[in-house]
């Protein structure tokens, strides 16, 4: 289990129980007290839960909070912030920028505060709170209907008013890549601003992270030719770089770029 599900299912007992002992969280979750604990140390550190002698108290003051529901399912993951400063050197000042929902995307659009002059935009109320703090970068949150589960806008008024920009770059997160090569993420909707969004951008990258390949979501995207890049973890098996190179596609981990035949 990765730790964002597992700091995921800590606040929801939490809020459940208003207290947890590290014991009783390492059964609950399978991993070592050692563990829990430094769950627990981020959670606090993030402004989510109060640490006490052999446990933790949610803060009662934060227990209804959207804006802490909003970060904590931004997916603030170390390796999710090293795909992001993979990400970030595609980036040029004064570049019209649009991410698509998803953690990774959140954890990029945090990393584009070293940017400025940037205008960027996306359906994801995440990424734009994140952005709409960046002193030197503006953010456009485009309309539409609002889906709770994913916290992001999709339907006939998000592309409506998507085929009003053009862009410079465009980072997609999707939810699965299976052996075929063939991508999928986890709604209709969000297939529908994806192949959109893929109209009026210049360029196009493709955001995977590692646990999201071997996986099927329910709606097809396409094949993965849609992408010219792709970014992911450099535990990426050896059997997916052979097929992504195969395709022409450059390939770009958190470790080194390996760079198709273009």
């Amino acid at each position: 289990m990765y730790a964002v599900e597992r700091k995921r299912i800590i606040r929801e007992y939490l809020k459940e129980h208003n207290q947890a002992q590290v014991q009783e969280l390492g059964k609950l979750l399978n991993v070592s007290e050692v563990t829990v604990r430094r769950d627990l140390e981020r959670l606090e550190s993030e402004g989510l839960l109060t640490r006490t002698h052999g446990g933790a108290v949610l803060k009662k003051e934060d227990a209804d909070d959207p804006l802490l529901e909003i970060i904590e399912r931004s997916g603030a993951k170390d390796e999710y912030d090293r795909i992001a400063s993979v990400a970030l050197r595609l980036v040029s000042d004064g570049d019209v920028v649009m991410l698509s929902n998803g953690p990774v995307n959140t954890r990029i659009a945090a990393a584009l505060a070293k940017r400025s002059g940037l205008t960027v935009l996306t359906n994801d109320m995440s990424v734009a709170l994140r952005v709409s703090v960046q002193e030197h970068n503006q953010v456009v949150l485009l309309g539409g209907e609002l889906d709770k589960s994913e916290l992001a806008l999709f339907g006939s008024m998000a592309l409506s008013n998507l085929n009003k920009f053009y862009v410079n770059h465009l980072f997609i997160e999707v939810d699965g890549i299976n052996e075929d090569l063939h991508v999928t993420v986890n709604s209709q909707g969000k297939a529908d601003l994806i192949h959109g969004a893929l109209e009026v951008a210049k360029e196009t990258t493709l955001i995977c992270p590692v646990e999201n390949f071997d996986h099927s979501a329910f709606f097809r995207l396409g094949h993965i030719h849609l992408f010219k890049r792709i970014i992911s973890n450099h535990t990426i098996r050896d059997y997916y770089k052979e097929k992504i190179f195969q395709h022409d596609i450059a390939l770009f981990t958190t470790v080194e770029a390996y760079e198709g035949r273009e």
